[in-house]
């Protein structure tokens, strides 16, 4: 099981004190996208585009890891020394006022908690649940891609992600609105929808601060 992510210090509006910008979060709730669903539904790749399309940051989890691999000069286990990075990380810009798109495997019975605690209460959240028939064969597709992955890894995952794929069927319950996607052939519904459904509870930006007379 992923272990439950520590919380760490620091109040919405006032600027982390070992930030040293005196950056603050501004008068509305910072936006947070959360793109989740069981290994290989397509959450890497829609949430890219989400990014692209809602014009903000996106921040994986799978990158952090394979930084700490690069600093430790070897691969340990993919998942759990990820976790603790990707929620500061979400924590930081929230912090500092900024919205994003962020994507990894949420965990049931464990995810909900960090959610709730170390996101909901400073940040306008919107969970967007990538599921597919095909999410199993395109994980083990990827991993035998992988250089890093052997046989022995391989094998070890599998009854793990198998568990993953029947237990994220649905959404997680993070207490704010859910958009299920579909991944078996594009997106259904598609990424315009997705997109203009989010740009409804969470508005655009009308005018930049340098075109205002």
């Amino acid at each position: 099981m992923c272990p439950r992510a520590a919380p760490i210090p620091g109040e919405r509006g006032q600027a982390t004190p070992w930030l040293g910008y005196g950056a603050s979060v501004p008068d509305r709730l910072p936006l947070a996208v959360l793109v989740g669903g069981a290994p290989g539904s397509g959450k890497t790749t829609l949430a890219d585009a989400l990014a692209v399309g809602l014009d903000l940051p996106v921040l994986h989890k799978d990158p952090l890891v394979h930084g700490r691999w690069r600093t430790l000069d070897r691969a340990t286990e993919l998942g759990e020394s990820g976790v603790e990075p990707f929620f500061r990380s979400m924590e930081l810009w929230i912090e500092t006022g900024i919205s994003f798109v962020a994507e990894q495997t949420f965990y049931a019975g464990v995810s909900e908690s960090d959610v709730g605690t170390r996101l909901a209460p400073r940040s306008t959240l919107v969970n967007v649940h990538c599921r597919s028939v095909h999410s199993l064969e395109r994980w083990e597709q990827r991993m035998r891609n992988d250089p890093l992955c052997g046989e022995m890894r391989l094998q070890k995952l599998m009854p793990i992600v198998e568990r993953l794929t029947a237990d994220l069927n649905e959404p997680l319950d993070f207490g704010c609105p859910s958009v299920v996607v579909n991944t078996d052939d594009g997106y259904q519904p598609t990424l315009e929808t997705i997109i203009a459904q989010i740009d409804d509870r969470y508005s655009r930006p009308g005018i930049h601060d340098l075109d205002r007379a």
